[in-house]
């Protein structure tokens, strides 16, 4: 459990300190820390923000059909509030609180707050899934 309430909160900047990509991928966590390391940055923002997966099921569990239009909905026009954004998907709010929340818990949306009102938002321009299949590549692979 995170320790810090606010965690999922924008920093005191906004969106602004955000990289324009949120990039989904499925790659051990020591690749996704090398390429971070690599990666050239303007003004202290990281170009590409990285969320990596171990397997492709635990990408499908996250990016739900649901989920993926809470997304699109909130990356569209940032609602209000949880309970306006229900309404415009035409859905029950503890559904859509739990998507929104299953989302923060991954740092793909992100709270305004506003008092006790929490505005959810994606202070990402665009979210890239890259998921990479391949054969098998072993050096002693023989194929008949």
């Amino acid at each position: 459990m995170n320790e810090n309430p606010n965690a999922h909160e924008l920093d005191a900047n906004g969106a602004e300190t955000y990289p324009e990509t949120l990039r989904i991928t499925v790659e051990s966590a020591a690749d996704v820390f090398e390429e971070a390391r690599d990666q050239s940055t303007t003004d202290g923002v990281a170009n590409v923000a990285v969320r990596s997966f171990e397997s492709i099921a635990d990408v499908r569990q996250l990016l739900t059909d649901r989920r993926v239009e809470v997304m699109r909905a909130i990356m569209t026009d940032t609602p209000e509030s949880i309970t306006s954004l229900a309404d415009r998907l035409d859905r029950n709010y503890a559904d859509v609180h739990s998507d929104v929340q299953v989302l923060a818990d991954h740092h793909i949306v992100y709270f305004e707050t506003d008092g006790r009102s929490k505005r959810p938002m994606i202070p990402y321009d665009r979210v890239h899934l890259d998921i990479e299949i391949a054969g098998d590549t072993a050096p002693d692979r023989v194929l008949a």
